[in-house]
């Protein structure tokens, strides 16, 4: 499907707010203490080209929210390892506070945060809308907000709450605790959750704006994460029954394609037609070399007749060196949109549903949702009987549906708690402290209210 037009719309009330951000907690100054006013959203056309820029800031084509969350946390944990050393920090887990790479998923998660609120604040005075649209309007930025929130509180642990474009309240602002972090986080999405449409059809069809089910997917995973059990069996479930708009793709190949029937948000192409996260990731077309290739841990990981081996993984030859590589992604066409990135997809709330029950001790409903899940894969149900084996089966099968993809993998083993066991068994470098990325050297200095993390100096 054709990009809808108005993503091609960036107003000159956005190309000001992606300027600007929180001084001093963002090296980007913005020029004023508030860039948005409430004279800005005079129709609702203005307002929709507005949201339009919001998508815009939030994964411009090379930003971490298009490749590097799902390529470096990949690194730091036991899936990728990079062709070169590049990021052997990540690898080794010995990340410093002045690396680029750590500092940009901080850098751009903020400024996507300050438009959001630019936004919202913009709304509260608009004249001439809808109080529908402003509601679905400030859904969106509330749930584009949440979404940035939630990796930041899973990368740096602790961070500034930032909900406003005062610059004079952010300039100092200081770490919060990462749950009254997630207070925030759940609010927002159950905002959303009541104020989106049900259906796609403010992009046209497409599935690359925020509405109630991808609201209500993301809850879910949010609460899994706070591990609370009832109600992310709850949100997965209203999607997993949602068959109108979802099912299993059965083809693999056609996961990630634009009319995949299981993806629930994805992002547009820019103007190439490919993906970017695709031009990381597979060989270089020249030299045949990738950039990233599967550890031997990973490869390992994948059961005998798993499907998702043949489909997902590429191999290529170079100087008789062979390597594996995630192939998910396939195309490099100019102008073929024969993929989107994928954000949200149905397998994870099957997943997430699984976990929800196993915890409850409903071993067999989650052996239920595992088994769906597996089937699809070519593989046959799970043989484990206790809620223990079945969470390690829950953990295994996350791994390899989805694996490089936004993090899952470096994710669940912090939230689970298993991240020592496991890494220290894959790596000699590892310590504890490394779960957390360290807080940007650069902030740290602009903003002294700032702490660092343990283990960074």
């Amino acid at each position: 499907m054709k990009k809808d037009h108005t993503l091609k719309i960036l107003t000159a009330v956005v190309a000001l707010l992606l300027l600007g951000s929180c001084k001093k907690l963002i090296d980007v100054g913005p020029s004023k203490t508030e860039l948005l006013s409430t004279t800005v959203f005079k129709d609702s056309a203005t307002v929709q080209s507005t949201l339009a820029g919001l998508y815009e800031s939030f994964a411009p084509q090379t930003g971490s929210y298009r490749n590097s969350i799902s390529t470096i946390l990949a690194v730091s944990a036991d899936e990728l390892q990079y062709n070169g050393n590049d990021f052997d920090a990540f690898t080794n887990n010995a990340i410093l506070s002045t690396d680029g790479n750590a500092a940009a998923i901080w850098e751009d998660s903020y400024k996507t945060i300050y438009v959001a609120n630019a936004i919202l604040e913009g709304l509260t005075g608009g004249e001439g809308i809808s109080q529908r649209l402003k509601n679905q309007a400030s859904a969106e930025a509330r749930f584009i907000r949440a979404f940035c929130y939630f990796y930041l509180v899973n990368v740096y642990g602790d961070v500034p709450l930032v909900l406003g474009t005062d610059v004079s309240k952010n300039t100092n602002m200081a770490r919060i605790p990462a749950a009254e972090v997630y207070n925030q986080i759940i609010e927002d999405l159950k905002f959303a959750q009541a104020n989106l449409l049900s259906d796609y059809s403010v992009s046209n069809g497409s599935r690359t704006r925020a509405n109630k089910s991808v609201a209500t997917a993301m809850l879910a995973r949010v609460c899994l994460y706070n591990r609370n059990w009832a109600e992310a069996e709850a949100q997965a479930s209203s999607i997993i029954n949602n068959s109108s708009d979802f099912s299993l793709t059965e083809n693999l190949n056609d996961v990630f394609s634009p009319s995949s029937s299981e993806a629930i948000w994805q992002l547009y192409n820019d103007n190439s037609g490919y993906t970017w996260y695709a031009t990381e990731v597979l060989p270089n077309p020249v030299t045949q070399i990738p950039s990233y290739f599967m550890t031997p841990s990973l490869l390992g990981a994948f059961e005998a007749g798993d499907k998702r081996k043949t489909a997902w993984t590429g191999m290529t030859n170079y100087n008789g060196t062979a390597y594996t590589y995630p192939f998910k992604y396939k195309s490099l066409t100019t102008g073929a949109d024969t993929e989107y990135y994928t954000i949200l997809r149905l397998p994870e709330q099957y997943l997430i549903r699984a976990e929800a029950r196993a915890q409850q001790n409903n071993v067999q409903g989650a052996a239920t949702d595992l088994s769906t899940v597996r089937s699809r894969a070519g593989l046959e149900n799970s043989l484990a009987k206790t809620k223990d084996a079945m969470l390690l089966a829950i953990e295994q099968e996350r791994r390899i549906e989805l694996n490089s993809e936004w993090g899952h993998r470096w994710l669940d083993l912090k939230r689970t708690g298993r991240i020592n066991i496991v890494m220290s068994a894959t790596k000699t470098s590892w310590k504890p402290s490394a779960e957390l990325f360290p807080i940007p050297n650069a902030q740290r200095t602009l903003n002294r209210s700032l702490s660092q993390n343990p283990g960074y100096n």
